[in-house]
């Protein structure tokens, strides 16, 4: 939970970051701002051309005013040209600037560790390349350039009213400080609620997405009525969300819209004065007026604008606040090769309100076969992600090659160690896509991996099989395919300490035995292994079998060797 001091750093650092995307395009922004600028300074031009256009008429002088509707006409047409290509420039830069943070917030993800990551949902990461992106487009881009179409606006519009007579500069320098200073009063209420609004949005997602998962299970128990009564809820939560943002906007500008009104009929009142005393020309009643909607208009929007912009620091603070810590890794100068491999000392881990297990140690010799026993929930995958870095959060010692886990860095340890889980993951694309990932083998050695995994019998069948597509979550492919696949993976990386959580539980008998022997026979692999199901052909194959929760039977490296 952040501090108040803290969430005001973020807040202010959101703010930093969203000037740093604009800049991050300066060409592009230039050219759309100099567009802006010319926009508005016409606008003001043919808002001048009003007052010549009633006084040419009071003075009966039909060339002048034919000629200044002419200008008038010929102005318009620019502003319309201009305004067309003002807007292609604003999407094209602020398409720009959603891919710069979508491939910032990509990079953000990619240098979690799995404990990180692991604090929010899938959803809610989704959540953020979607609907956060879309606010931050609506209220945050498409505002700053509509503030910075209000601020050239108004600032041409002082300069013409300057030129009638300073009163009317000076009154209207005067109420455009109140229309902006007053909407200042949501701020905190305009903050909040968009924060609000952007965390239940991930909420939603997380909830929808949970719930139409268990489409097949619920489909079986005739409980597909579940999926309408839980969005339902959620939707609610979110329109009410929604709704009390829509009423901190709304307040900004309905304060903005009175100031607006007020301050018009205002500046009017004061130039039919100055043209009752004959200080200005009756035409100016009319530019004043047009003046006056540029300045006030404007005004009145750029609360509203600048209300929606500084609602979307909270979702480019929670990006600063999302970044992770940076832990310093060590390599050390001289390894220790000697024996064990991976040692446990004392390790207990625990969720907040669940020990999974207590004051475990062990040790593993390198290149030698464990398979890990024990009933369910006693915490054996727990085991293997501590062991393959994932899990962080243990009390006592864990080494590797007798230096301590924490002293290597979770980096440099999973690229020693794999972590098979029973149910893998792939990505949607080919089998050599998910072969590859960001690597180049060739297709010889994806073939040779792909046969010794049992993918396919001969090579004739690898190309074929390299360019099948595995479907969206793999469902082209068996659970048994999957798990040979994540095999292959580790396999063509040439991983040297292997940890397989249930690797081979959906694949056929014959074909897991197989495979199981080809791993237990390489001298060269370290290799740990849980099975509720061990093959009697292959468990003779393992060095050790552990029993877990480690029991007072074993020796004191907490391992009973397989006679």
């Amino acid at each position: 939970m952040l501090t108040k001091a803290a969430h005001n750093e973020h807040i202010k650092k959101g703010w930093i970051i969203m000037g740093r995307y604009l800049r991050r395009f300066p060409g592009q922004l230039s050219g759309v701002l100099i567009l802006i600028a010319l926009v508005q300074g016409i606008t003001v031009w043919a808002s001048t051309l009003n007052a010549n256009l009633l006084d040419a008429l009071i003075q009966f002088n039909m060339r002048r005013f034919l000629m200044t509707a002419v200008f008038l006409m010929v102005g318009w047409i620019v502003i319309a040209l201009l305004t067309y290509i003002v807007v292609i420039s604003q999407t094209r830069l602020i398409q720009n600037i959603d891919i710069a943070i979508r491939q910032d917030l990509t990079m953000l993800i990619q240098h979690k560790d799995y404990e990180t990551f692991s604090e929010r949902t899938v959803g809610a990461y989704v959540s953020w390349f979607t609907n956060d992106i879309q606010m931050i487009n609506t209220q945050g881009l498409t505002s700053f350039f509509m503030v910075t179409e209000e601020i050239f606006g108004t600032s041409f519009a002082l300069v013409a009213l300057w030129q009638y007579h300073w009163t009317l500069a000076g009154t209207a320098l005067v109420l455009a400080g109140l229309i902006i200073s007053v909407p200042r009063v949501f701020n905190r209420v305009l903050n909040q609620t968009n924060t609000a609004l952007t965390e239940e949005n991930e909420h939603f997602v997380n909830k929808t997405e949970d719930v139409l998962s268990g489409f097949d299970f619920l489909f079986a128990f005739h409980a597909l009525s579940l999926i309408t009564q839980r969005i339902v809820q959620s939707s609610q939560v979110l329109k009410q969300r929604a709704l009390n943002q829509s009423k901190a906007q709304t307040a900004v500008q309905v304060t903005g819209f009175l100031g607006n009104v007020i301050a018009q009929v205002t500046l009017m009142g004061l130039s039919g004065l100055l043209a009752m005393r004959h200080l200005v020309t009756v035409g100016t009643l009319s530019a004043a007026g047009s003046l006056a909607g540029n300045v006030f208009n404007n005004l009145g929007n750029m609360s509203n604008y600048l209300g929606m912009m500084r609602g979307t620091r909270p979702i480019f603070a929670k990006y600063a606040a999302a970044q992770p810590a940076v832990r310093t890794k060590k390599d050390p100068v001289s390894r220790i090769f000697q024996a064990p491999l991976i040692a446990l000392q004392q390790v207990t881990f625990k969720y907040p309100q669940q020990p999974i297990f207590r004051d475990v140690s062990l040790s593993f010799q390198q290149g030698q076969k464990y398979l890990l026993e024990g009933p369910s929930g006693a915490g054996k995958s727990t085991l293997l992600k501590i062991i393959a870095g994932y899990l962080t959060t243990y009390t006592g010692i864990v080494s590797f090659e007798g230096q301590n886990y924490r002293a290597w860095g979770q980096r440099t340890l999973m690229d020693q160690i794999l972590y098979l889980a029973q149910t893998p993951q792939v990505i949607s694309g080919s089998v050599s896509d998910n072969l590859q990932l960001t690597k180049n083998y060739s297709v010889q050695e994806m073939i040779h991996v792909l046969q010794r995994v049992g993918l396919i019998t001969a090579a004739d069948q690898g190309p074929d099989f390299l360019r099948q597509d595995v479907g969206a979550k793999g469902s082209s492919l068996s659970g048994g395919q999957l798990q040979r696949l994540a095999l292959a993976r580790g396999l063509l990386r040439g991983y040297q300490i292997l940890l397989l959580d249930e690797g081979t539980s959906a694949v056929d008998a014959a074909t897991a035995v197989q495979i199981e022997r080809d791993l237990l026979t390489d001298p060269t692999l370290t290799l740990i292994m849980i099975s509720h199901t061990p093959h009697a052909e292959t468990t003779p194959l393992f060095d050790h079998i552990i029993q877990f929760p480690v029991t007072t039977s074993t020796d004191s490296s907490g391992i009973t060797p397989h006679e």
